[in-house]
């Protein structure tokens, strides 16, 4: 039992020791882990894997409005009007 409560007691002041360091650091904030939206990533060139899919989608969509041949969409230009 003793150790238990030791245990939450450390755990306790070490959550109030963060929230103290943060509280009273200029601009204190939590770090941010996540990679969309973590600057230190994008510097190294990683990304997150939906805006990496999102620019992929975006290079094949540009690739193929490029590479429209009337011939490939099988219509008739003698008919138009």
């Amino acid at each position: 039992m003793k150790i238990l409560l030791l245990a939450i007691v450390l755990v306790a002041f070490s959550f109030i020791a963060l929230g103290i360091g943060i509280f009273f650091r200029r601009g204190g904030k939590f770090p941010d882990t996540e990679i969309g939206r973590n600057k230190h990533m994008h510097e190294l060139g990683i990304y997150c894997a939906k805006c990496e899919e999102k620019k992929l989608w975006k290079k094949m969509r540009k690739k193929q409005k490029n590479n429209i041949n009337p011939s490939r969409l099988k219509i008739d230009l003698t008919r138009l009007p």
